[in-house]
Protein backbone atom coordinates (compact mmCIF):
# COMPACT_ATOMS: atom_id res chain seq x y z
CA UNK A 1 0.00 0.00 0.00
CA UNK A 2 1.71 3.42 -0.99
CA UNK A 3 -0.06 6.72 -2.32
CA UNK A 4 2.32 8.70 -4.29
CA UNK A 5 0.30 12.30 -3.46
CA UNK A 6 -2.84 14.41 -1.58
CA UNK A 7 -3.57 16.02 0.93
CA UNK A 8 -3.33 14.38 4.61
CA UNK A 9 -6.46 15.09 6.67
CA UNK A 10 -5.64 14.71 10.44
CA UNK A 11 -9.06 14.61 12.44
CA UNK A 12 -9.04 14.68 15.97
CA UNK A 13 -8.16 16.32 19.44
CA UNK A 14 -6.75 19.86 19.54
CA UNK A 15 -5.84 21.46 22.26
CA UNK A 16 -3.12 23.10 24.30
CA UNK A 17 -0.24 21.58 26.53
CA UNK A 18 1.14 23.01 29.63
CA UNK A 19 4.52 21.40 29.66
CA UNK A 20 5.85 22.15 33.36
CA UNK A 21 9.19 20.27 33.37
CA UNK A 22 10.28 19.47 37.55
CA UNK A 23 13.57 18.36 39.02
CA UNK A 24 11.74 15.32 40.23
CA UNK A 25 8.68 13.94 40.15
CA UNK A 26 6.76 14.75 44.21
CA UNK A 27 5.64 12.20 45.72
CA UNK A 28 1.70 12.89 47.60
CA UNK A 29 1.93 16.33 49.84
CA UNK A 30 5.35 16.79 48.74
CA UNK A 31 7.01 18.92 46.13
CA UNK A 32 9.31 19.14 43.44
CA UNK A 33 10.95 22.33 41.90
CA UNK A 34 9.75 23.44 38.17
CA UNK A 35 12.40 24.87 36.09
CA UNK A 36 10.23 25.31 32.79
CA UNK A 37 6.76 25.99 32.47
CA UNK A 38 5.67 26.71 28.56
CA UNK A 39 2.26 26.47 26.12
CA UNK A 40 2.17 24.58 23.33
CA UNK A 41 -0.21 23.43 20.73
CA UNK A 42 -1.10 19.91 21.51
CA UNK A 43 -3.50 17.44 20.99
CA UNK A 44 -2.99 14.14 19.05
CA UNK A 45 -4.26 15.45 15.49
CA UNK A 46 -2.54 18.48 16.16
CA UNK A 47 0.83 17.04 16.99
CA UNK A 48 0.98 14.84 13.67
CA UNK A 49 -0.49 17.65 11.73
CA UNK A 50 2.24 20.01 12.66
CA UNK A 51 4.74 17.12 12.10
CA UNK A 52 3.48 15.83 9.10
CA UNK A 53 3.84 20.18 7.62
CA UNK A 54 7.12 19.85 8.86
CA UNK A 55 8.19 17.17 6.13
CA UNK A 56 6.50 18.67 3.42
CA UNK A 57 3.00 17.14 3.59
CA UNK A 58 0.13 19.24 2.15
CA UNK A 59 -2.31 18.92 5.72
CA UNK A 60 -5.81 19.65 6.76
CA UNK A 61 -6.34 20.02 10.31
CA UNK A 62 -10.41 19.19 11.97
CA UNK A 63 -11.08 17.99 15.18
CA UNK A 64 -12.95 19.08 18.21
CA UNK A 65 -14.37 22.17 18.62
CA UNK A 66 -11.85 25.12 19.73
CA UNK A 67 -13.80 27.36 22.22
CA UNK A 68 -13.67 31.49 21.86
CA UNK A 69 -11.43 31.90 25.06
CA UNK A 70 -7.41 32.45 25.78
CA UNK A 71 -5.90 28.94 24.96
CA UNK A 72 -8.43 28.97 21.96
CA UNK A 73 -6.49 31.69 20.79
CA UNK A 74 -3.48 31.06 21.84
CA UNK A 75 -3.79 27.83 19.65
CA UNK A 76 -5.04 29.39 16.33
CA UNK A 77 -1.73 32.31 16.92
CA UNK A 78 0.56 29.39 17.29
CA UNK A 79 -1.21 27.45 14.36
CA UNK A 80 -0.52 29.56 11.78
CA UNK A 81 2.83 29.71 12.28
CA UNK A 82 2.54 26.05 10.94
CA UNK A 83 2.01 25.14 6.94
CA UNK A 84 -1.01 23.50 8.01
CA UNK A 85 -4.60 24.34 6.50
CA UNK A 86 -7.04 25.00 9.53
CA UNK A 87 -9.50 27.09 7.34
CA UNK A 88 -11.84 24.03 8.85
CA UNK A 89 -11.54 24.36 12.02
CA UNK A 90 -15.01 25.13 14.70
CA UNK A 91 -14.65 28.05 16.65
CA UNK A 92 -17.20 27.34 18.85
CA UNK A 93 -18.15 30.30 21.86
CA UNK A 94 -19.85 27.40 23.95
CA UNK A 95 -16.76 25.36 24.34
CA UNK A 96 -13.87 25.52 26.66
CA UNK A 97 -10.56 24.66 24.66
CA UNK A 98 -9.12 21.04 25.33
CA UNK A 99 -6.06 21.22 27.83
CA UNK A 100 -3.60 19.38 29.49
CA UNK A 101 -1.22 19.95 31.98
CA UNK A 102 2.24 17.91 31.46
CA UNK A 103 4.76 17.08 33.90
CA UNK A 104 8.23 16.03 32.18
CA UNK A 105 10.80 15.30 34.14
CA UNK A 106 14.53 15.57 33.63
CA UNK A 107 14.89 12.33 31.92
CA UNK A 108 11.97 12.39 29.51
CA UNK A 109 9.55 10.86 31.35
CA UNK A 110 5.87 12.67 31.88
CA UNK A 111 2.73 12.33 33.44
CA UNK A 112 -0.83 13.88 31.92
CA UNK A 113 -3.49 15.73 33.52
CA UNK A 114 -5.54 16.31 30.58
CA UNK A 115 -8.71 18.43 30.87
CA UNK A 116 -11.05 17.83 27.81
CA UNK A 117 -13.90 18.97 29.06
CA UNK A 118 -15.75 18.70 25.64
CA UNK A 119 -14.68 17.10 22.60
CA UNK A 120 -17.76 18.47 20.81
CA UNK A 121 -16.79 17.80 16.86
CA UNK A 122 -18.14 19.24 13.25
CA UNK A 123 -19.30 15.95 11.20
CA UNK A 124 -16.62 15.10 8.79
CA UNK A 125 -18.31 15.03 4.74
CA UNK A 126 -17.47 14.07 1.34
CA UNK A 127 -16.33 17.48 0.74
CA UNK A 128 -13.71 17.39 3.16
CA UNK A 129 -12.21 14.92 1.67
CA UNK A 130 -11.57 16.58 -1.80
CA UNK A 131 -8.74 16.22 -2.65
CA UNK A 132 -7.61 13.78 0.51
CA UNK A 133 -5.23 10.74 -0.19
CA UNK A 134 -5.08 9.89 3.78
CA UNK A 135 -7.50 10.47 6.82
CA UNK A 136 -5.68 10.12 9.97
CA UNK A 137 -8.12 9.88 12.92
CA UNK A 138 -8.62 9.81 16.33
CA UNK A 139 -11.40 7.09 18.27
CA UNK A 140 -11.82 9.85 20.83
CA UNK A 141 -14.16 11.74 18.69
CA UNK A 142 -16.42 9.00 19.31
CA UNK A 143 -19.47 8.62 16.63
CA UNK A 144 -18.00 10.84 14.78
CA UNK A 145 -14.45 9.16 14.73
CA UNK A 146 -16.28 5.97 13.14
CA UNK A 147 -18.45 8.03 10.81
CA UNK A 148 -15.58 9.64 9.37
CA UNK A 149 -13.31 6.37 8.80
CA UNK A 150 -16.43 4.72 6.75
CA UNK A 151 -16.72 7.86 4.55
CA UNK A 152 -13.31 7.84 4.16
CA UNK A 153 -13.58 4.24 3.21
CA UNK A 154 -15.80 4.27 1.17
CA UNK A 155 -14.19 7.46 -1.18
CA UNK A 156 -11.06 4.96 -1.20
CA UNK A 157 -9.25 6.96 1.34
CA UNK A 158 -6.43 4.93 3.63
CA UNK A 159 -7.34 5.35 7.15
CA UNK A 160 -4.70 5.44 10.01
CA UNK A 161 -5.98 5.08 13.37
CA UNK A 162 -4.54 5.11 17.21
CA UNK A 163 -5.35 3.26 20.02
CA UNK A 164 -8.02 1.16 19.51
CA UNK A 165 -9.46 -2.77 20.55
CA UNK A 166 -10.05 -5.67 18.49
CA UNK A 167 -13.76 -4.60 19.05
CA UNK A 168 -14.13 -0.81 18.49
CA UNK A 169 -16.74 0.00 15.68
CA UNK A 170 -13.60 1.79 14.18
CA UNK A 171 -11.49 -1.06 13.47
CA UNK A 172 -13.63 -2.34 10.57
CA UNK A 173 -12.93 0.54 8.77
CA UNK A 174 -8.84 1.45 9.16
CA UNK A 175 -5.74 0.22 7.26
CA UNK A 176 -3.32 0.96 10.08
CA UNK A 177 -3.17 1.26 13.98
CA UNK A 178 -0.60 2.23 16.17
CA UNK A 179 -1.48 1.36 19.48
CA UNK A 180 1.14 2.37 22.15
CA UNK A 181 1.72 -0.03 25.37
CA UNK A 182 0.90 2.56 27.89
CA UNK A 183 -2.66 2.83 26.61
CA UNK A 184 -2.91 -1.08 26.49
CA UNK A 185 -1.64 -1.12 30.35
CA UNK A 186 -3.79 1.15 30.94
CA UNK A 187 -6.92 -0.16 29.68
CA UNK A 188 -5.91 -3.61 30.65
CA UNK A 189 -6.41 -5.50 27.12
CA UNK A 190 -3.69 -7.78 27.75
CA UNK A 191 -0.73 -9.05 25.84
CA UNK A 192 0.18 -6.43 23.13
CA UNK A 193 1.18 -9.52 20.66
CA UNK A 194 -3.14 -10.41 21.21
CA UNK A 195 -4.89 -7.01 20.70
CA UNK A 196 -2.24 -6.97 17.50
CA UNK A 197 -3.82 -10.63 16.41
CA UNK A 198 -7.15 -8.95 17.36
CA UNK A 199 -7.04 -5.99 15.41
CA UNK A 200 -5.75 -7.75 12.07
CA UNK A 201 -8.40 -10.69 12.94
CA UNK A 202 -10.86 -7.50 12.74
CA UNK A 203 -9.39 -6.46 9.19
CA UNK A 204 -6.61 -4.41 9.68
CA UNK A 205 -3.34 -4.33 7.48
CA UNK A 206 -0.59 -3.41 9.44
CA UNK A 207 -0.61 -3.25 13.53
CA UNK A 208 2.36 -1.07 15.29
CA UNK A 209 2.74 -1.66 18.61
CA UNK A 210 5.13 0.98 20.57
CA UNK A 211 7.19 0.73 23.38
CA UNK A 212 8.77 3.86 23.86
CA UNK A 213 12.75 3.20 24.19
CA UNK A 214 11.95 -0.13 23.69
CA UNK A 215 10.99 0.34 20.14
CA UNK A 216 8.34 -1.07 18.54
CA UNK A 217 6.79 -4.18 17.10
CA UNK A 218 4.96 -4.76 14.07
CA UNK A 219 2.22 -7.31 12.65
CA UNK A 220 0.75 -7.73 9.44
CA UNK A 221 -2.10 -9.98 7.92
CA UNK A 222 -0.22 -12.14 5.92
CA UNK A 223 1.42 -13.61 9.01
CA UNK A 224 4.59 -11.40 9.09
CA UNK A 225 6.16 -9.62 11.83
CA UNK A 226 9.15 -7.58 13.42
CA UNK A 227 10.67 -5.49 15.38
CA UNK A 228 12.55 -1.84 15.05
CA UNK A 229 14.69 -0.72 18.23
CA UNK A 230 14.02 2.87 19.07
CA UNK A 231 16.83 5.68 18.26
CA UNK A 232 18.68 7.00 21.07
CA UNK A 233 18.72 10.85 22.23
CA UNK A 234 19.03 12.49 25.20
CA UNK A 235 15.05 12.69 25.80
CA UNK A 236 14.25 16.06 27.36
CA UNK A 237 10.30 15.87 27.04
CA UNK A 238 8.31 12.51 25.14
CA UNK A 239 5.14 14.89 24.86
CA UNK A 240 4.26 14.30 21.08
CA UNK A 241 7.06 11.04 20.40
CA UNK A 242 4.07 8.82 19.40
CA UNK A 243 2.28 11.53 17.27
CA UNK A 244 5.68 12.26 15.87
CA UNK A 245 6.04 7.99 15.19
CA UNK A 246 2.48 8.20 13.08
CA UNK A 247 3.37 11.21 11.21
CA UNK A 248 6.62 9.25 10.19
CA UNK A 249 4.87 5.91 9.43
CA UNK A 250 2.00 8.60 7.18
CA UNK A 251 4.96 9.90 5.38
CA UNK A 252 6.68 6.70 4.48
CA UNK A 253 2.94 5.43 3.13
CA UNK A 254 3.14 8.43 0.99
CA UNK A 255 6.59 8.37 -0.58
CA UNK A 256 5.83 4.47 -1.51
CA UNK A 257 8.85 3.54 0.66
CA UNK A 258 9.15 -0.25 2.19
CA UNK A 259 6.92 -0.96 5.59
CA UNK A 260 10.73 -1.75 6.81
CA UNK A 261 12.06 1.86 5.68
CA UNK A 262 8.54 3.44 6.91
CA UNK A 263 9.38 2.07 10.47
CA UNK A 264 12.60 3.12 10.78
CA UNK A 265 11.54 6.70 9.83
CA UNK A 266 8.68 6.79 11.91
CA UNK A 267 10.62 6.14 14.58
CA UNK A 268 13.63 8.44 13.84
CA UNK A 269 10.80 11.16 13.82
CA UNK A 270 10.34 10.18 17.01
CA UNK A 271 13.25 10.24 18.84
CA UNK A 272 13.46 13.81 17.09
CA UNK A 273 10.56 15.12 19.15
CA UNK A 274 11.97 13.38 22.39
CA UNK A 275 14.85 15.53 22.26
CA UNK A 276 13.17 19.23 22.67
CA UNK A 277 9.85 20.45 24.56
CA UNK A 278 6.40 20.43 23.22
CA UNK A 279 4.97 17.88 21.20
CA UNK A 280 5.61 19.23 17.81
CA UNK A 281 7.69 21.47 15.27
CA UNK A 282 10.68 20.18 15.95
CA UNK A 283 11.15 18.21 12.61
CA UNK A 284 12.03 20.47 9.34
CA UNK A 285 12.30 18.23 6.32
CA UNK A 286 12.98 14.25 6.15
CA UNK A 287 17.11 15.08 5.87
CA UNK A 288 16.89 15.75 9.39
CA UNK A 289 15.07 12.68 9.86
CA UNK A 290 17.32 10.21 7.80
CA UNK A 291 20.75 12.05 9.28
CA UNK A 292 19.27 10.13 13.17
CA UNK A 293 18.58 6.78 11.32
CA UNK A 294 22.11 6.78 9.23
CA UNK A 295 24.04 7.82 12.51
CA UNK A 296 22.00 4.84 14.16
Amino acid sequence: MSISSGTVLCYGILGIDQIVQVAWFPERNGHTRAFRDEEFVGGEATNTAVTLSGLGVDVRLMGCAIGDDRRGALFLRIMRQFDVDIRRLDIDPSVRTGHAVILSDVNGGRTICGHFPDVRSRPLTEADLDGVALLSVDPFLGENAIRAAKIARACDVTVFAIELTPDHPLAKFCDVVINSDGFMRRHRMGLPSDVAVGLLKAGIETVVITKGKQGCQIFQENGNSFEQPAYQVTARDTTGAGDAFRAGLIYGYLQGWTLTRSVQFASGSAALTCARAGGAGHIHGEEQVLLLIAEG
